[in-house]
């Protein structure tokens, strides 16, 4: 699994060596299963598999992958009976972090989010970290998954938790890009107004210490600080962001996969706001991407 061309998410992989204990939520897939002999491999954590023993060991056989030491929780053949008993684990303190399997990111977060579940005060959000060769440092993106159409107190919460998790990765005064479509604030475009309201509000409020938010930028002048000179624009953002806002959910779907898929970006992902971190992986995910997020979630557990 070499992937030197994006060695500032494989230093993170390689500094990751915890014996915390990932949920590894109805592994009835090739990939499931192969990340899970990936995780092993690089001793992120250890893996605990919750599903239909029977099943998990049939695919585990055909795999020819050897289960030996590897703890299965078994359930019924059910995803959303799997993911209740995921939850419980987790509130039963036998998991400090999630990942889900082959079933629907639907089955297991409303497992997360129930009245039952692992709801805290904080908003569930997602946060992805960018490895992308043209790009001198990793890059957050936030929210590419969970917030379809976020307003303005909601983008405080997803604003917070991103900068919280950041700063557990030791990515200090970071630097945050709001984006639209264009930095010229205009009514007509919701992105605009809400960018100039969180600016506002950080500069009496700040919504975590230490942090430079500005915006709106269009996504040339927040990420090249030529193309902000052209423009006019003064900004110790443009050029250098550590972490950038988007407006709603497709806008930050489009860019993720635009990156990984034209830009040649790897990328880690994470759910944020639930008592514990939860990885949400995709079929289409490279097993370096879903390797990479389980550091991540590894690092915030941590609670130093």
């Amino acid at each position: 699994m070499s992937q030197t061309q994006h060695d500032r998410l494989q230093k993170w992989i390689d500094g990751t060596k915890t014996q915390q204990k990932l949920g590894v939520v109805f592994p009835l897939s090739q990939p499931s299963l192969e990340t899970v002999a990936h995780i092993i491999t690089h001793k992120l954590c250890i893996p605990v598999l919750i599903g239909p023993r029977l099943k998990i060991e049939q695919l585990a056989n055909q795999l020819s992958m050897n289960m030996n030491g590897i703890e299965i929780v078994d359930t019924e053949d059910d995803p959303i009976a799997a993911s209740k008993k995921a939850v419980e684990m987790v509130k039963e303190g036998k998991c400090a972090a999630l990942m889900k399997g082959s079933l629907h990111t639907e089955e297991l977060m409303s497992a997360v989010v129930s009245r039952d579940g692992l709801r805290t005060q904080n908003r569930i959000s997602h946060l992805f970290v960018f490895d992308i060769a043209s790009y001198p440092k990793l890059l957050g993106i936030s929210d590419c998954v969970v917030n379809i159409a976020p307003d303005v107190e909601q983008k405080k919460h997803i604003l917070r938790n991103s900068l919280e998790a950041l700063a557990k990765l030791k990515i200090m005064a970071p630097k945050v890009a709001i984006v639209a479509a264009t930095e010229v604030i205009n009514p007509a475009m919701p992105a605009t107004t809400d960018a100039n309201q969180l600016v506002e509000f950080h500069q009496t409020n700040p919504i975590y210490p230490g942090a430079i938010i500005e915006g709106p930028f269009g996504f040339d002048n927040a990420i090249s600080s030529v193309s902000a000179q052209i423009k006019g624009i003064r900004s110790s953002v443009s050029g250098d962001p550590d972490l950038i806002l988007v407006p709603d959910l497709q806008v930050g779907n489009i860019l993720y996969k635009s990156l990984v898929y034209l830009g040649g970006a790897e990328c880690a992902g994470v759910v944020l706001g639930a008592s514990v971190p939860i990885i949400l992986t995709s079929r289409s995910d490279s097993i370096f991407s879903r390797i990479a997020s389980t550091a991540i979630a590894m690092q915030l557990t941590d609670p130093s």
